[in-house]
C-alpha cells in the first residue's frame, strides 16, 4: 500500500510531457503483477492511462531471483536503460555492519550520529577519490 501511494505521487511530480518511466524495485517480478488493476481500483491513487511503465529489477538484487527474472527484468536488457545500479545504500552495509556492533550500548542518539558519521565518511570518501585509479 504505501509502495502504491509512493509511486503514485511520484509520478505526478513534474512528469508533463513524460511517455515512458521506468520503475526498479527489489520485487518487481511480484510487484508489478497487478500495479494498474491496484490503481485503478482505487480512489487515491493514479498513473497517467498514456504512460509507459518499464519494470526492472536492479543489478545488485536480480542476481539473486530466479533466471526468467534475470532475463525479463534486468535493467541491461530494458531499452534505454543501459547499466543501472541505483541500489547503493545496499553496498554500504557491509561496512556499516562492521560498525554497528560497538553501538549497542549506546543511546538512540549517539548510535545514529556515528552511523551517520560512518556513511559520510563513505560519501567523502567516493567524492574525493573521483576518476582516481584504485
Amino acid at each position: 500500500m504505501n509502495m502504491d501511494y509512493s509511486l503514485s505521487e511520484a509520478m505526478k511530480y513534474n512528469s508533463d510531457g513524460i511517455k515512458d518511466t521506468l520503475v526498479m524495485y527489489d520485487i518487481m517480478c511480484q510487484y508489478g503483477i497487478h500495479l494498474r488493476d491496484r490503481f485503478s481500483q482505487s480512489a487515491y491513487l493514479d498513473i497517467p492511462p498514456e504512460l509507459n511503465i518499464k519494470e526492472g529489477i536492479g543489478i545488485w538484487h536480480v542476481n539473486g531471483h530466479l533466471p526468467n527474472c534475470y532475463c525479463r527484468f534486468c535493467p541491461l536488457f530494458i531499452d534505454g536503460a543501459g547499466h543501472v545500479d541505483g541500489e547503493i545504500i545496499e553496498t554500504l552495509w557491509s561496512s556499516l555492519n562492521e560498525v554497528s556492533g560497538s553501538t549497542r550500548g549506546m543511546t538512540h542518539a549517539h548510535r545514529r550520529e556515528l552511523l551517520d558519521d560512518h556513511m559520510n565518511n563513505s560519501n567523502w570518501g567516493k567524492l574525493t577519490r573521483i576518476g582516481e585509479c584504485q
